[in-house]
């Protein structure tokens, strides 16, 4: 089996090789597309989890990995059971929520949630996934997901996302914000 791991609901992985295969095909022009498709078949429905997660300098909030999609009510449920605590935690005094425009997170529920919870939420310009430094993040543990995990199967990918995810650190987070 292959696995597929997106996190966020937005981000895809095939942790296949196939990627590499395709790689090492072109360079060295020897197979067609059919040998390489042959040699690492995917799967027409790849098994895949969604990752919900929050930073901030002083670390992560709690991971939320979950199936199928995420609609608007499912966002508010996270936030209201994952963000909200970690606010409260670590900055009671003030705080900003970026997150970036899509439509579940700009849908009349989750800015009446945001609204009512008092959420700061700071709005970035459309089409700007550079501007959310977790985007660097999510970088990172597909890289050790595809580098130190190789997993096999459903649940070696969840506890390689949730052993990623402890080592995500106030260090690294500003780290991965640099660049």
């Amino acid at each position: 089996m292959n696995y597929r791991f997106a996190p966020f609901c937005a981000l895809g992985l095939a942790l296949d090789g196939y990627f590499e295969a395709a790689l090492i095909a072109k360079r060295s022009g020897t197979m067609s597309y059919r040998q390489r498709r042959a040699i690492v078949d995917r799967p027409k429905h790849p098994v895949k989890v969604h990752v919900w997660g929050a930073i901030s300098v002083n670390g992560p909030a709690s991971l939320c990995i979950f199936d199928g999609i995420m609609d608007a009510p499912l966002y508010v449920n996270i936030m209201d059971t994952t963000l909200l605590p970690f606010i409260s935690q670590k900055f009671p005094s003030s705080h900003r929520f970026m997150a970036d425009n899509d439509p579940k997170h700009t849908s009349k529920l989750a800015q009446q949630f945001l609204k009512e919870k008092h959420v700061n939420w700071w709005r970035t310009p459309a089409e700007s996934p550079d501007l959310n430094p977790i985007e660097n993040l999510w970088h990172e543990m597909k890289e050790y997901m595809r580098r130190e995990v190789k997993p096999k199967n459903k649940e070696e990918l969840i506890n390689g996302i949730k052993a990623f995810w402890r080592t995500v650190t106030p260090k690294l987070v500003l780290n991965t914000s640099d660049t």
